[in-house]
């Protein structure tokens, strides 16, 4: 399915985990503020292994002390996040995936479930080109 940020915004389609395919440059997560949706930014760039991945999460999205710092417990937190819209752009996938493809494959899978069972998850992936499973988004 191809989608545009502004009908995910508008949730005129159901939100989901989407390959960003639009300009490089567009300020995804200002649009998300914009429409009122929660963001939560993700640059895994320089991200090496687990650990560093969840240390960035819990001080860049300022996660409550509860947050484990492991899969199950990123799960509980994005379904806590996620009670209202919530928007998480991630920048760093093919970076991630060179270093640790099973962590990269593991987390982009995660968000995919954790946006099906959310009333309203959208996970952008801004450097993932091809993909499998993912849908665009223009």
């Amino acid at each position: 399915m191809s989608a545009t940020l502004a009908s995910v915004l508008a949730r005129d389609v159901p939100p989901g985990l989407f390959e960003w395919r639009g300009a490089v440059g567009t300020d995804i997560a200002g649009k998300g503020r914009e429409a009122g949706w929660g963001v939560r930014e993700l640059d895994t760039r320089y991200v090496r292994d687990a650990g560093q991945l969840y240390e960035k999460m819990a001080t860049t999205w300022d996660l409550p002390s509860w947050f484990g710092r492991n899969l199950d417990a990123l799960w509980d937190v994005l379904g806590e996040l996620a009670t209202s819209p919530l928007l998480v752009v991630w920048d760093g996938y093919a970076e991630l995936a060179e270093v640790d493809p099973e962590l990269a494959q593991t987390v982009l899978e995660l968000l995919r479930d954790a946006s099906t069972q959310a009333a309203a998850l959208a996970v952008v992936v801004l450097d993932a080109p091809a993909l499998i499973g993912l849908d665009a988004l223009l």
